[in-house]
């Protein structure tokens, strides 16, 4: 049975999804735990998933066939859900290239990453051993100091001393740990012992580390023997799973099977800020048996005061379905309608160019009228140009539109039609 471990806003719905496939829920949060009658501790996960750096989706990571377990159930699911595979391993060890000595930016071989904070990169140092210890969606870092994690250890060439895993309470246990990591630790070269090792023999802990040696030098003779960006020493293949929102509305009902849960839970804590906090402070209420007209009076007040209205200005951020976002512009709210399932949104074109699709001559000074809406599958935008001419209309088909206080977001299903003045249109993808 695959054993997961889930953190961040979509822990309570994907926790009731992963138990009722028949998957394992491990190291919950108090909340969860409570909420599911789950044991806090409990053994090592087989996948973490946890939140993308936006928010709008999560990462997934551990080996192949576990991190497949949680894709088929996130598939099976949520129909609507974007998935991807990020181009490194977390907990690879690769031979990367230095591509900015200030930055702390190195080529990994088809991807970059960033030094962890704090490290530094030798100002002469052309290639560089590191190892990825995050990638959150967007961003992938690494640290110079790797190691290589075995069942029981952790071994870190780098980094002298011993530690044991803060998730062993026993005093006894702590010490009887430490005693034999100084006893075995090569001079040098750190251990750290995992949870799993609270009941290993001395026997089963010298052969780990005995493995565990050997891995790296074969890491360290793989280094200096080629050359350019490399992965040297395999890792966990790492998922990231885009939630647009269909997605969101089908956990928003997972959750509410659960408990209170306001409408638009996901989208809004994805939004962050005064609302996160407002919907946390709502759904204590709920709990607390507060009449839910009353909680929705009082939450639909504040929605009132957060959510763009006329004259706001919004970021437009277009998302490829590759994962890259782009930032179409800032537009100015034109028009919002009760619930702001309507939008007219402007924006003043300064560069010069031909707008795409339509072939028009893109010139400073055009407006961009884009209508959408919360919820809508479409913008339509027409372009005028500064004397009022209208030049074609672009129609991008997209996932429901979701609406946050500084910007409007969508992932683009790259099917889009152009309309012209003179009434021709064409369907492009």
């Amino acid at each position: 049975m695959t054993k997961v471990r889930v953190r961040g806003i979509y822990s309570t719905a994907l926790t009731r999804l992963f138990l009722d496939a028949g998957l394992g829920v491990v190291q919950p949060s108090r909340v969860i735990a409570e909420r599911f009658g789950l044991e806090l501790a409990g053994e090592e996960p087989d996948v973490v998933v946890a939140d993308r750096w936006d928010k709008h989706g999560v990462v997934a990571w551990g080996r192949e066939e576990h991190v497949e377990a949680v894709l088929r159930v996130l598939r099976e699911e949520l129909p609507d859900a974007v998935f991807r595979r990020a181009p490194i391993q977390l907990w690879g060890i690769y031979r990367a290239r230095v591509v900015d000595h200030v930055r702390g930016l190195v080529d990994l071989g088809g991807a970059l990453a960033e030094l962890a904070e704090g490290e530094e990169l030798g100002p002469d140092a052309e290639e560089v051993l590191v190892q990825v210890v995050r990638f959150d969606g967007r961003k992938t870092t690494v640290s110079s100091f790797p190691s290589i994690r075995g069942r029981l250890l952790v071994l870190r060439p780098y980094e002298p001393g011993v530690e044991v895993s803060k998730r062993i309470a026993d005093a006894e246990a702590r010490s009887r740990l430490l005693e034999l990591g100084g006893e075995l630790a090569p001079d040098g070269i750190g251990l750290r012992f995992r949870s799993s090792s609270v009941g290993a023999s001395r026997d089963d802990v010298e052969a780990e580390l005995d493995e565990l040696l050997g891995a790296w030098r074969e890491v360290e003779d793989a280094f200096s023997s080629g050359e350019g960006p490399a992965l040297l020493r395999p890792g966990e293949p790492v998922a990231d799973v885009e939630f647009p929102s269909s997605s969101k509305r089908k956990l928003d009902e997972v959750r509410r099977s659960v408990c209170p849960t306001v409408e638009g839970h996901h989208l809004l804590k994805a939004c962050g800020g005064e609302l996160a906090d407002a919907v946390e402070l709502a759904e204590k209420l709920l709990a607390q048996e507060m009449e839910e007209e009353q909680v929705a009076k009082l939450f639909g007040e504040v929605l009132r005061r957060e959510m763009p209205g006329e004259g706001s200005r919004l970021v437009m951020k277009h998302v490829k379905l590759d994962g890259r976002v782009l930032r179409v512009g800032v537009a100015e709210v034109l028009r919002a309608s009760e619930g702001l399932t309507e939008l007219l949104l402007l924006r003043l074109i300064r560069g010069r160019g031909f707008y795409d699709g339509l072939g028009a001559r893109r010139e400073p000074g055009d407006l961009a009228l884009t209508e959408t809406g919360l919820g809508s599958m479409r913008l339509a935008t027409s372009y005028l140009s500064p004397d009022g001419s209208y030049k074609g209309t672009y129609v991008n088909l997209n996932t429901p539109v979701e609406v946050c206080p500084s910007y409007i977001r969508y992932v683009d299903l790259e099917v889009d039609v152009c309309v012209w003045p003179d009434g021709r249109s064409k369907v492009l993808d």
